[in-house]
């Protein structure tokens, strides 16, 4: 997104802290006009975090099914765009952000 449409982007991943508190995190409240959201099925996220930490709570489907839903409806709670990105690729993903935002590209 930088290189082609010179747009700073920045991952924020929402950790355990956040997940016990179940709202934006602070930091990112002044730049919720701009923030947009990506999730995951909760069998993807099982798996990756099962390369990680196998057979934990953090890796637990459960978990990853309860923080999932919680995060998707924090989402919704605070009208922040998102899109479950399971199946696509990192392109997929610009481009549907980028659709989604409104940008269009910048000619120098």
């Amino acid at each position: 997104m930088a290189m082609q449409f010179g747009i700073r982007a920045a991952n924020y991943p929402l950790t355990e802290d956040d997940m016990e508190r179940l709202q934006l995190p602070n930091a990112l409240r002044a730049h919720q006009h701009k923030l947009f959201g990506l999730t995951i099925d909760p069998d993807r996220l099982t798996a990756i975090r099962n390369e990680r930490k196998p057979n934990s709570r953090y890796a637990s489907y459960a978990q990853c099914e309860f923080e999932v839903r919680e995060v998707e409806n924090l989402f919704r709670r605070e009208n922040i765009a998102h899109i479950n990105s399971t199946h696509f690729s990192v392109e997929e993903i610009s481009a549907k952000i980028l659709v989604e935002k409104g940008v269009e590209r910048r000619f120098k």
